[in-house]
Order: structure tokens, then C-alpha cells, then sequence
């Protein structure tokens, strides 16, 4: 259940008084708070959304699921796939054999699942095969499916176009996931601590603010198959094509539009370039293996333009055509964040 609250402006720790002479506390702590556009929203969005890389072993694709029970067949060899445990009896199959197709064939009609937990039913292999060009590049950032969150979870609510404050006590993954994807400019929101998440191994980590929370889901990106990098290398995708900043969030604010229309290209001799409105900015950058297991990618730039990005950024994850980067501060109130994606 929502309650609302007229505020004054730009109060975070609130008392309301009802006609019961009751009192109500609602803290929201700033630190602790986060926005639509803040790092840590597109994190838990990915832990809570609905989990479509599990079963890519039938349909391929990490834009969709499809809804069990499902009727398949692969290599001529009929499957009821009832559970994401027959999963690997469709694997098995494939492997059986390096000559066969390995081609899923469903029986249709089928529903499929977005990551948004809306269902679309398909009527023929025909919709479903044009649904999948549809889809395009799969090689974005999907699910972080080795940790959940436990539930219930409480989240005090500001909205600073209103002035009103509210709070809301959310019950599972749909709902967490519908919430944080319609926060809107000017809506500061945050989970009413501790909460508690598990791990794939059945552990449960209690986190006490933001911070330890991004650290406990950002800990088990490199364990999730939905999310690791694979067999690629990062300096092979980095001089690949041109990129450009997809997202910059620093000081506390979203600053992606200061980079809009930059294009970067990483050259394997270290070197680098900006180019904006045909004004060039050299560079260089280098890449590091940490002891801490991650990569640490440094970037320098002529000028001061892009002195923003002059860090040594921990690598978080990398596909094909997209990078996602991490300037840390000590305790991590003043962390900086940058995502380039290929062009």
C-alpha cells in the first residue's frame, strides 16, 4: 500500500502527523537515494527483470524467453520441456552430433516473455523468426541472473516536482522491476535498509546502503553466463570500429549529453582520437590487469575538454559493441561511471 505526504521542500527526514495524532517517520537518506538516471537504477533493473538468458539454448536470443511448458523439437529428437531442468537435454541433443543443424523447431503456437514481464503469443514459426530479426545486435546487457532479491522490500519515495513524499512495500522481482523503470525526472527514491539478497549459492548477503549493494551485484557480474565476456578480449573490442559515450554519470548527476556527438577510435598502438564537429583531440590509453581480477583501463586526452575522463577506469563488464566502466572513490560517494558503445 502507497501513502503520501505533502513536504517541504528539499526535507529528507519527514514526520506526518494523521488525524489520529498518530506520527510517521519516513527517512530518506541522500546518499542511500537513487533516480532514474542514477548507475545503481539499470543494476537493479537487471537483477529484477524477467530472466531471458537461461533458456537461449531454445530460441537463442537474451531478449525474450519462452514461457514453459514448451513442445520442441531438435535434431529430429522430440522434447516436452517443461522446467529450465530440460534445458540441458536440448543441449545434450545438440552435442550429440557436429554434422546436425541443431535448429529448434517449436510447436506453435508459443508465448514468449520480455524482460518487462509482458507476454506476446506467437502463432507460427514465421512471426516468431521475424520477432528475432527484430531484434537485431543481442549482444547488450541482459540479466544479472545470480543474484535475487528477497522480498519484502520497502522504498521511501520523493518527488521534488510535487513536493510530496510516499512509500511503497514491494512483494517480488515484477514489481521492483515495474518500479524502478517508471521513476521519473524529479522522483528520489530508496530501499528502506538492511535488505537482504542470494547468491547462486544459496548464500544470503545482507547490504546496509548503496554502496554495498552495488558491490554485492557488480561482485557476481564475471559469475553469471548471462553477463561474462566470454572468450573476448577487451583490447580486440576496443580497437574494433569507433565509439561514442552512451552514458557518463558523475558528482552526482547525469552528464552524457556534455559528450554527445564525440566519436572515439582506439588504435593498437595506444594511441587515440576524439573527434567532434571536425575538431580532433589525440590521446593515448593502456590497459591493466589488476590483482583484484579486473581489468583497469587508463585514458588520457590533449586539453582539457575531456579531462573528465582521464581516470584509470575499473573494467565491470564488455560485450562486442558496448564497455562499461568505474572510477571509485574511496567510499564510494564520489564514484564516476562510463559506458562507451560501438557506433
Amino acid at each position: 500500500m502507497r501513502k503520501s505526504y505533502l513536504l517541504l521542500p528539499y526535507l529528507f527526514v519527514l514526520a506526518f502527523f494523521s488525524c489520529q495524532d498518530e506520527t510517521e517517520t519516513i527517512r530518506l537518506n541522500t546518499q542511500n537515494s537513487f533516480a532514474k538516471s542514477s548507475p545503481i537504477t539499470s543494476l537493479i533493473s537487471r537483477v529484477s527483470q524477467y530472466e531471458t538468458t537461461d533458456d537461449n539454448v531454445l530460441d537463442g536470443t537474451s531478449n525474450c524467453s519462452i514461457k514453459l511448458p514448451a513442445h520442441v523439437t531438435v535434431n529430429g529428437q522430440y522434447v516436452y520441456v517443461i522446467s529450465a531442468a530440460d534445458f540441458q537435454t536440448v543441449q545434450d541433443i545438440k552435442n550429440l552430433s557436429s554434422t546436425d543443424d541443431d535448429i529448434v523447431h517449436f510447436g506453435f503456437p508459443i508465448t514468449i516473455v520480455y524482460p518487462n514481464y509482458q507476454e506476446h503469443d506467437v502463432a507460427n514459426e514465421t512471426e516468431f523468426e521475424t520477432i528475432l530479426a527484430e531484434y537485431g545486435d543481442d549482444s547488450l546487457y541482459h540479466n544479472i541472473s545470480c543474484i535475487n532479491f528477497n522480498y519484502p522490500i520497502s522504498i521511501n519515495i520523493y518527488n521534488s516536482n510535487n513536493q510530496v513524499a510516499s512509500s511503497v512495500t514491494l512483494q517480488n522481482d515484477n514489481q521492483l522491476y515495474t518500479f524502478v523503470n517508471n521513476l521519473i525526472d524529479g522522483e528520489i527514491v530508496g530501499f528502506v535498509f538492511p535488505i537482504t539478497l542470494t547468491n547462486s549459492d544459496g548464500d544470503t548477503i545482507t547490504v546496509a546502503n548503496n554502496s554495498q549493494l552495488e558491490s554485492a551485484i557488480e561482485s557476481v557480474i564475471d559469475d553469471c553466463s548471462s553477463t561474462s565476456s566470454g572468450t573476448l578480449i577487451l583490447s580486440d573490442v576496443l580497437t574494433s570500429g569507433s565509439w561514442y559515450v552512451s552514458y557518463y554519470y558523475g558528482d552526482g548527476n547525469d552528464q552524457t549529453n556534455y559528450y554527445n556527438g564525440y566519436n572515439f577510435t582506439f588504435n593498437p598502438n595506444g594511441n587515440c582520437t576524439a573527434i567532434k564537429n571536425s575538431i580532433i583531440t589525440d590521446g593515448d590509453w593502456d590497459i591493466h590487469d589488476e590483482s583484484g581480477g579486473y581489468h583497469r583501463l587508463d585514458l588520457h586526452f590533449d586539453g582539457s575538454a575531456l579531462d573528465e575522463m582521464e581516470e584509470g577506469w575499473k573494467v565491470l563488464e564488455f560485450t562486442a559493441t558496448s564497455i562499461r566502466l568505474k572510477d571509485e572513490s574511496g567510499d564510494g560517494s564520489d564514484n564516476h561511471y562510463l559506458n562507451f558503445t560501438k557506433n
